[in-house]
């Protein structure tokens, strides 16, 4: 019963590090280049409505990441693959850290209008996207560390058993 748990556990944080990574990949080859041109006129919808969405669900899939990478290193204890483990920990601290800490303020000053014009509108933009690319690489090795965790584990039932 305890090997399912593991298993369940490490599946989730390979559900949530593939989100992320999925999010910050989306953002920066495909929405970065149409958010140069946002005007104050249009940046909630392009801006606010799919910030304000992405902060919620993730505000909802982040938090067991916390726990189900802390289980990680803990059944890990002992073996080489604690460092992948810490690595995935240290990832997700590291993307909210990041997130919470520096980009929400930035999205909060964008979707409240809190700019002049154009000319603050696009310094603000640049800051973010700037943020978010320390998000991507993060995301990108967070996501690496958990896939090689579970593939250097082979068989994952069999190898937490």
């Amino acid at each position: 019963m305890k090997e399912t748990w593991l298993l369940i556990n490490t599946l989730y944080f390979l559900f949530g590090a593939t989100m992320y990574m999925g999010t910050m990949w989306v953002l920066r080859f495909f929405l970065y280049p149409t958010w140069r041109v946002l005007t104050p006129e249009n940046v909630d919808d392009h801006f606010g409505v799919p910030t304000t969405l992405a902060t919620r669900f993730f505000t909802v899939v982040v938090p067991p990441m916390f726990i189900s990478g802390i289980i990680l290193v803990w059944s890990e204890w002992g073996h080489w693959y604690v460092v992948l483990s810490a690595v995935c920990l240290a990832g997700i601290f590291m993307l909210t850290w990041v997130g919470q800490g520096i980009i929400v303020p930035v999205n909060k000053m964008i979707r409240g209008g809190e700019f002049n014009g154009m000319a603050g509108l696009t310094p603000l933009l640049v800051r973010w996207m700037k943020l978010n690319d320390i998000r991507f690489v993060g995301a990108t090795i967070t996501w690496a560390a958990i896939v090689w965790y579970i593939v250097a584990k082979g068989d994952l039932l069999g190898a937490l058993k």
